[in-house]
């Protein structure tokens, strides 16, 4: 039955009797080699919105798809208006624009699409620098129209919603200590600050006042370089990171937070997270609607796309941690990704990456959902300024529209407080 079929449709194909394009289910049942064919003379045609169906059933028939057939799956994807599948398939091929040199436009093309048009003036913007002294080029012309378009969304944006940086604070600061990563107040009325200097991190104790006072023991020494604090939900365990004495690689600790603002009771997380000859760093917890701990934190342990990479490992009633699972390519990239927050509230995990597709250096991320259930099929950079050429890193969320940051885009590391206004 299946032959019979497979030649029924075969022989409709070579007639051009079909009103439709079959479905991919119905490709699949063809011999490999007749799709093939067909995927690649319909593409020859220009018939990309057809030829798509076609090259979808290829990538779910072969175990490998050959290079320009993946571009060639996400150039037919956009025709057909998968815009999410368009962008995800041409992302890993930026780098290959001189085998596709239309790659930066279509991709441009499929997250204007998409509603990205930070990103896809970015893209847009690349096209037209590369290519805009080929006189016979129609594309520069395409793409500079897109590009008003996306600028012009971009701006009536702009006008409802806008970010305000708090950067007041600049004059008062020692230039040779650089605070980040301040946690909320914890159920002691204290909290906690990451403090760099010339002799190394440490933590220190932040009263509700914004006052700024030494911690005791290892954590408040800078010789350790401990650093990263988070305040779990229920405001009295602190999760922090330190290097242990005569190592480079850093593992992550708890302890409790005293009545007094001290940290006691410090232990080493077990093996699922701290594992010899890895750095496992910046913390931050969330709660599983039954409850449970989810420890979220960057690592280099074994399976990291490259350098530091988003893991998380959960909590179990013996209080150890599970064996760590990496968050996979939705987050991470091919360079480091790290500083994770959760934002409880709204279910919403921010991190810093490398993704080539960004502002420049470190830019700051966010996904919605928790563990590898999220919303989103790629994690979207947050809008200028918060981002920017420079580094931005160790972004906390305090509440709606309101938290902070690091950031070195003037040359020297500080730590900024922003605040969005709707209807500014």
């Amino acid at each position: 039955m299946k032959t019979l079929f497979s030649g029924i449709v075969t022989l409709l194909l070579s007639l051009n009797l079909y009103a439709t394009t079959p479905t991919v289910a119905e490709i699949k049942q063809l011999p490999l080699r007749d799709v093939m064919a067909q995927a690649e003379s319909l593409y020859n045609q220009g018939a990309y919105e057809e030829a798509y169906y076609y090259y979808q059933a290829l990538s779910e028939m072969r175990k490998r798809m050959p290079l320009n057939d993946w571009y060639k799956l996400g150039k037919t994807a956009l025709a057909a208006k998968k815009y999410d599948l368009a962008a995800n398939q041409l992302a890993p091929l930026l780098s290959k624009a001189k085998k596709f040199p239309l790659i930066h436009y279509e991709y441009a093309l499929a997250l204007k699409y998409k509603g990205e048009h930070v990103l896809s003036s970015q893209h847009f913007q690349s096209y037209i620098n590369t290519h805009q002294q080929e006189s016979n080029n129609d594309y520069v012309g395409l793409a500079e129209m897109h590009l008003q378009t996306c600028q012009k969304i971009l701006k009536e944006k702009a006008n409802t919603s806008a970010w305000f940086l708090d950067e007041s604070k600049d004059s008062k600061e020692d230039s040779s200590v650089v605070y980040r990563a301040p946690t909320p107040i914890s159920k002691h009325k204290v909290g906690f600050i990451e403090c760099q200097t010339n002799k190394g991190t440490c933590l220190k104790k932040v009263y509700s006042d914004g006052s700024i006072h030494d911690l005791s023991g290892a954590a408040g020494n800078p010789t350790f370089n401990t650093c990263s604090p988070h305040i779990a939900a229920d405001g009295e365990t602190i999760f922090f990171a330190q290097q242990e004495i005569g190592q480079a690689n850093y593992s992550i600790f708890s302890g409790v937070i005293t009545p007094q603002g001290e940290i006691d009771n410090i232990k080493k997380l077990s093996s699922g997270v701290n594992r010899v000859g890895y750095s496992s760093t910046h913390p931050t917890t969330a709660l599983t609607e039954h409850g449970q701990l989810i420890l979220y934190f960057a690592s280099t342990l074994p399976g990291s796309q490259g350098g530091y990479d988003i893991w998380y490992s959960i909590q179990t009633t013996d209080g150890k941690f599970t064996m760590a699972y990496n968050l996979g390519t939705r987050i991470n990239g091919t360079g480091d990704d790290i500083t994770p927050f959760y934002y409880q509230t709204d279910g919403e995990l921010y991190f810093s990456s490398e993704k080539p597709q960004g502002y420049g250096g470190l830019d700051i991320y966010k996904m919605t959902g928790e563990k590898k259930r999220w919303l989103e099929r790629q994690a979207h950079q947050l809008e200028n300024p918060v981002n920017s050429k420079g580094n931005d890193f160790y972004y906390k969320k305090h509440g709606q529209g309101e938290g902070s940051f690091s950031t070195d885009r003037k040359g020297k590391e500080k730590t900024v407080k922003y605040k969005k206004i709707i209807g500014a």
